[in-house]
């Protein structure tokens, strides 16, 4: 599901589809599944490995080209040793220090990316409808705030109901999160004896 896709089924399920008279802009969809797809790719992010090189006599290595760069599962250096070599680091802005020093070959660094969704998405599609339910859940609350001090036909209870609505769809797209979250399994792949 793209972008384009994704805005339609969101605003089907607020009941936003009157095109000559939005509740919300695209831009106010669009940062509302913007939001969700950022705190998605932090629970459930795309696994990327790349071999970039070292430099001779530095523990340094330059991952400025890992854009989307959520966080550093690990660094493999030297590749290709059995059992692998895995190097303790650490990460200051875009630079990734080894315990050891490079030798101009390359480091395998595993990383992790954030999802994009536009004229294409790399959310698996069995994930889109928490994307929807997340995207919704913040909708219908902003609309509550937004009814606080206007006139509406349902009066009071607009701003009562929007937020009533919101908060059960973002709690369940909490759990949902929450959920994903569970079945990450955390590996050591070094120790320090």
């Amino acid at each position: 599901m793209n972008l384009t896709e994704m805005r339609a089924r969101v605003r089907e399920d607020v009941q936003d589809e009157d095109e000559a008279n939005y509740r919300w802009t695209n831009d106010q969809v669009d940062g509302a599944i913007e939001r969700v797809v950022r705190e998605f790719s932090i629970v459930y992010p795309i696994q990327q490995q790349d071999d970039i090189a070292t430099v001779d006599s530095s523990r340094d290595i330059d991952i400025s080209s890992l854009t989307g760069r959520i966080g550093v599962e690990s660094v493999e250096f030297p590749i290709g040793e059995n059992p692998s070599h895995y190097q303790k680091f650490r990460i200051w802005q875009d630079t990734i220090q080894m315990a050891d020093e490079g030798d101009g070959s390359d480091a395998r660094v595993r990383w992790y990316k954030e999802h994009t969704l536009a004229e294409s998405s790399t959310i698996p599609s069995q994930f889109e409808e928490t994307i929807v339910l997340g995207a919704t859940g913040y909708l219908a609350a902003s609309a509550s705030v937004y009814t606080v001090d206007k006139a509406t036909i349902a009066g009071k209870w607009a701003t009562i109901n929007f937020l009533k609505w919101g908060k059960e769809r973002l709690d369940r797209y909490e759990k949902k999160l929450k959920g994903l979250k569970s079945r990450i399994i955390s590996k050591e792949f070094y120790s320090d004896s």
